[in-house]
């Protein structure tokens, strides 16, 4: 089966760029690409171990394990929503193997055609240069490692 997506993709990232480590390379391509609904370019970014839990606030918050969990939500995701709008907030590396990031996700529901938005942070962690681990929070407060940051 071949996926594909309806709608279309946005990314805006900050607006004034700075210099990020692999890490954070990483985590942006590996973002892009989920949210492009490059299911292939995404599994080959993500660890064999792969774990992802959304956050508990999300309605109908779920946890995935493995690479084919995590194709078939990827699949649901294209089942619901038409068109994806993502902005990068912060960019956080946390050496040596995890980033904290936070954006604004808007989507168009497939059906409804309204869209919903609300500001996510996920810390992700990588192992052997693969995503292996990715937490969603509701703000980057949430987040062990960075909370009171400044």
């Amino acid at each position: 089966m071949k996926y594909s997506r309806a709608g279309t993709l946005t990314i805006l990232l900050r607006d004034t760029p700075r210099a990020v480590g692999e890490n954070a390379e990483l985590v942006r391509a590996w973002h892009e690409a989920a949210y492009r609904g490059r299911i292939d370019e995404l599994l080959a970014r993500s660890h064999p171990d792969f774990e992802m839990t959304e956050p508990s606030a999300l309605p109908g918050a779920t946890r995935v394990q493995g690479l084919d969990a995590l194709r078939r939500y990827c699949y649901g995701w294209a089942r619901n929503w038409s068109e994806t709008e993502f902005v990068e907030h912060e960019l956080i590396e946390i050496p040596p193997d995890r980033v904290a990031v936070e954006y604004t996700v808007r989507l168009k529901g497939l059906r409804s055609a309204i869209w919903v938005e609300h500001r996510w942070a996920y810390l992700l962690e990588i192992r052997d240069g693969l995503i292996v681990r990715d937490d969603g929070f509701q703000t980057m407060d949430e987040i062990p490692g960075i909370a009171g940051r400044g």
